[in-house]
């Protein structure tokens, strides 16, 4: 009842809101009968699936209530293409299909044996489906001669029988899952051998197609719809306008025999004028046999033929980021960005923010309303484009399917920040794709990457010796710990705080910096706001110890650069840090939310003269390894190298 309120009250504030309701009510209810209209009303007010739809346009299903409605509104003529022979009397399944879908079916001219007593006003024999005339070609201009305006769905009669309802939700995902524009080619999911197939990856590292299935760590990602190069043509949905737009004759194909060649072929053509096709994974067919399409040579060309360079001959590269807040992850970007220009890479920032004021960036930012607009320019683009965080995923492939190549940098696998939604981590490993090339920063990560069958070389994070450094010239107190101060989950800051205040009246001055003063209060907290590089190095200079108590960091960047200005460290085990934190030789390592180790630590580490200046020496060596100029080498070798 309050959802129907809450509707009501939206509608009374739009007078022509609630014209078109009433005008639909009155439409539904005189068109399709009371009993109709009553189910109608059931499943517009009833519980609705729950659905996430994230902002790079994911979403991980559509409700099937609102499926229904929706085609009782909108059904498509349709011709449902029955391929291979089926192995008894389909009859009965062709009435309830035909029920469902109110389709028409094209079979071979041998098939009515198998129909038995069905009204023949369902069907149309063809010879175009016969053994030795079927092809998709042919198919497709049969549809187009005889059955202009009709949408086909080809379906497999040597295959598990097809659920009705199925064909509809696939119908409604070709004509729904983007809003007001189609989506040309839309595929099922695929149950073989009891792995769910969602698809076809073009692999980069092996140049062969990859059945998207199981991976040694599995996020259930196959529940999510995605985009696909390649499909089959068991279950294959395309929509009239499809058909009509897309030019493509027999002699194009060349010598491709099998109907799945032929279709992958076609749905290559349809990516390279921007006709997507979707794999809507909530529609799963069952397949007793499943056949890898054939990589043609004219797929190998259009994949691998991708110069990235600009008219001067320089290789270009665009990052593409979501936002330019401030965050160590993105500073970490802006880096790669100042150190390839000066390497001679032609380098572009684009970003749904604008231009940072909080740290140096020789580069201006491109700046985009949405992630639409962005990628609308960013296809057109010869270079290599490079996402940045899980969202720009999305964003970056569909940029690089016809013109570049899609990098993924991976500074931390995002499945972290979603630990209660299963839904969300399946969407985040959705979107890592064998046609990226992959570069990360950790250990940890390549191996969190492996176990979903991603191979990424390690390009490590650095620091800028130029901002952090020991600095003379400032006196280094002997009772002042200093934190990053903020909130997000993710920082645990909330332990550092609670160690601290356990030591009660001996607890040493806390420093804390960043942009949240509010995150504690306390009369011995000295809260520095968003202070500049400069101010921070002071800070760092200033300290006793330095101590950053994440669950789990891709990198620890702050870590580092206390390390690089000689200040002693107590941290802990927050993965990222495992290659360059080493517990008792160049700083501290407590458990995770032990707030009695850390005080301990503390107490330790602020009363014993001879462990600090072990852990400033140990960290000045283990910094030096990390100076972002000979790792800016590394990475223009990687970029160079693609």
């Amino acid at each position: 009842m309050e959802k129907l309120a809450h509707k009501a009250l939206g509608a009374l504030k739009n007078p022509k809101k609630v014209v078109k309701l009433t005008g639909k009510q009155f439409y539904v209810l005189f068109r399709f009968g009371p009993l109709a209209y009553g189910d109608y009303l059931k499943r517009a007010v009833g519980r609705h699936m729950f659905i996430h739809t994230f902002p790079n346009g994911i979403k991980t299903s559509l409700d099937v209530k609102k499926t229904r409605n929706w085609h009782l509104l909108n059904k498509k003529r349709l011709a449902v293409v029955l391929i291979n022979q089926p192995s008894s009397d389909i009859s009965e399944w062709i009435k309830q299909v035909h029920k469902e879908t109110h389709c028409h079916f094209l079979i071979r001219n041998d098939f009515e044996k198998y129909c038995g007593l069905i009204d023949e006003k369902f069907y149309t024999t063809t010879d175009v489906l016969s053994d030795e005339n079927s092809n998709f070609f042919a198919i497709k201009q049969y549809v187009q001669q005889q059955l202009r305006g009709y949408d086909i769905i080809f379906i497999d009669l040597e295959q598990a029988p097809v659920k009705a309802f199925d064909i509809v939700r696939l119908q409604h995902a070709a004509y729904g899952y983007e809003g007001d524009r189609e989506v040309g080619f839309v595929a099922p999911a695929l149950l073989h051998q009891g792995e769910v197939i969602a698809g076809f990856d073009y692999d980069r590292r092996t140049h062969e197609w990859s059945a998207s299935g199981n991976t040694e760590t599995n996020y259930n990602q196959q529940s999510i719809p995605r985009y696909t190069l390649a499909a089959v043509a068991h279950g294959l949905y395309i929509t009239h306008h499809t058909i009509q737009r897309l030019s493509v004759s027999r002699e194009d194909a060349g010598d491709l025999k099998s109907l799945d060649d032929q279709v992958a072929f076609y749905i290559m053509k349809g990516w390279t004028q921007n006709i997507r096709t979707l794999t809507f994974s909530p529609v799963i067919f069952e397949t007793e046999s499943l056949k890898t399409p054939t990589l043609t040579p004219g797929h190998r060309n259009w994949l691998n033929d991708r110069p990235c360079i600009n008219s001067k001959g320089n290789k270009k590269v665009i990052y593409v980021l979501n936002a330019t807040s401030v965050s160590g992850g993105i500073r970490v970007i802006f880096e790669h960005a100042n150190g390839l220009v000066k390497r001679g890479f032609d380098v572009e920032i684009w970003s749904l923010q604008g231009q940072p004021t909080w740290t140096d960036l020789d580069i201006r930012v491109k700046k985009f309303e949405n992630y639409s607009d962005l990628l609308l320019v960013l296809r057109n683009e010869d270079a290599i484009k490079v996402a940045t965080w899980w969202e720009t995923d999305q964003i970056v492939w569909l940029g690089s399917v016809n013109k570049g190549i899609p990098v993924n940098f991976v500074q931390e696998f995002e499945t972290w920040f979603y630990p209660d939604d299963p839904i969300a981590r399946a969407a985040v490993v959705s979107s890592y794709r064998k046609e990226f090339v992959y570069m990360t920063t950790a250990d940890y990560q390549r191996d969190e990457l492996r176990e979903i069958g991603i191979e990424a070389p390690i390009i490590p994070v650095g620091y800028e010796n130029d901002y952090y450094h020991q600095d003379s010239s400032v006196q280094r107190e002997r009772d002042v710990v200093l934190a990053l101060g903020r909130s997000f989950f993710q920082k645990n800051f909330a332990m550092t705080a609670r160690a601290w205040e356990s030591l009660g009246s001996a607890r040493p001055r806390l420093f804390l910096f960043g942009g949240e003063p509010d995150v504690l209060k306390d009369e011995r907290v000295v809260y520095h706001v968003k202070p500049s590089n400069a101010e921070v190095n002071t800070l760092y200079n200033q300290a006793t110890c330095f101590i950053q108590t994440s669950r789990h960091e891709g990198f620890s960047l702050p870590v580092i650069e206390a390390m690089a200005a000689g200040c002693p460290v107590i941290t802990t085990d927050s993965h990222g840090n495992r290659g360059f934190c080493h517990d008792g030789k160049n700083c501290m390592i407590v458990d995770q939310d032990d707030d009695r180790a850390l005080a301990v630590a503390i107490e330790k580490l602020l009363g014993d003269k001879v462990l600090q200046e072990k852990f400033r020496v140990a960290g000045l060596k283990t910094a030096k390894e990390y100076e972002w100029s000979g790792i800016l080498d590394k990475l223009a070798v990687f970029y160079s190298k693609i």
